[in-house]
């Protein structure tokens, strides 16, 4: 078969990433749920385990569901769900083709692009979980943020090897990683397939903001990665918009600590520890996110990871938070030092007392002691 004919088989996964709070205890979720296992990537083609290994490793759901009709496909009545210790959840459907054009994947991934009906029924499972094992998160909430991503796993797609099949079919194959029904410019196809990884002369894997290709009959590894970084920039988009809510909050806070005022209000240090709980718990959960995975080396994933990131825009994202999380600590030192200071205003108040009424106790009848 010559790549200008295309029958694709595989499989389509749409993940969508929550946010349900600041940290997750997975061992006491695991005890609060069923069906329930520890996520651990084997690959035998790659020495993965070595580099490619979860600390501690997500909680993995199987849930039953029924099938959701998605343009001209349906999802499989099982759903995959990843929670990560950071407070992140990962819902996936899956999506089979057989005997495709690549044409006809077009149809299924506009119809994939902001579905309404998976993204209310992943927000009403995450919320489910989430009520069901509060106990186990930490500040349980549910974000309205939500990030999701496709990838399209080919199984099967005839003798031509993927980057002729690529070159024959590139126009249908970037509307379908870019979710376009629209014909696109020869630049925007060019862009779209442009950032491209083999491990093998049997694999490729082409990655954009949008979705992936994933050419391989095993993509486990892949796909995880694929997630970990969806949800990383869901997780940078989380804690951008909390330092933004913490900063507008910051300036009343400071004028109510800087008031003259005899006695320094309560409410204005119980203000100020939860601004520092906030900002702490911001910086650990960049922490977190940041380091949930550990790719060492000039390894396949550690490139095809810098390649997603780069898509993604996740280096511009750890450098915006990384600059907030910094002025975050400048205001709430500037905030701590307006304290500060008037504590010890006060308290150069209640001494020059003391010693003015020491001066002129002597003075008083009955109060001299003679």
């Amino acid at each position: 078969m010559d790549a200008s004919t295309a029958s694709l088989t595989g499989v389509c996964h749409a993940t969508f990433a929550y946010d349900i709070g600041i940290a997750i205890d997975l061992d006491k979720l695991q005890g609060a749920l069923t069906e329930t296992s520890r996520l651990r990537i084997v690959r035998l083609r790659r020495p993965s385990p070595a580099w490619f290994e979860y600390e501690p490793a997500p909680l993995r759901l199987t849930l039953d569901a029924e099938s959701i009709g998605v343009g001209p496909a349906s999802t499989q009545p099982v759903i995959d769900c990843l929670v990560y210790d950071f407070g992140a959840i990962a819902i996936t459907y899956r999506l089979p083709f057989h005997d495709a054009e690549p044409a006809d994947l077009v149809d299924l991934s506009a119809a994939l692009y902001d579905n309404q009906s998976l993204l209310d029924d992943s927000r009403a499972r995450a919320a489910h979980i989430l009520k069901t094992a509060s106990a186990a998160v930490q500040r349980p909430h549910l974000s309205n943020l939500v990030e999701d991503y496709l990838a399209f796993v080919f199984s099967k797609w005839g003798d031509a090897h993927p980057t002729e099949l690529l070159k024959a079919h590139a126009v249908d194959f970037a509307r379908v990683i870019q979710s376009e029904r629209t014909p696109l410019s020869d630049q925007q196809v060019t862009q779209a397939l442009s950032a491209r990884l083999g491990y093998s002369q049997e694999d490729l894997a082409v990655i954009d903001w949008n979705a992936a290709l994933l050419f391989d009959p095993d993509p486990a590894d892949i796909i995880a990665l694929l997630i970990h970084a969806n949800i990383e920039l869901l997780e940078m988009r989380w804690l951008d918009a909390e330092l933004d809510q913490l900063f507008e909050r910051a300036p009343q806070l400071l004028q109510r600590l800087s008031k003259r005022r005899f006695w320094p209000a309560a409410q204005d240090q119980r203000d100020l520890r939860a601004f520092a709980e906030l900002q702490t718990d911001s910086a650990m959960l960049f922490e977190g996110v940041n380091n949930a995975i550990k790719l060492l080396g000039d390894q396949y994933l550690a490139r095809l990871y810098k390649i997603t990131s780069e898509k993604l825009h996740l280096p511009e994202w750890d450098t915006g938070v990384l600059r907030k999380l910094s002025t975050a600590e400048s205001v709430y030192q500037k905030m701590a030092d307006a304290a500060g200071t008037r504590r010890l205003e006060v308290l150069e108040i209640i001494i020059i007392l003391l010693i003015f009424i020491s001066i002129v106790m002597p003075f008083i009848p009955g109060l001299s002691g003679k």
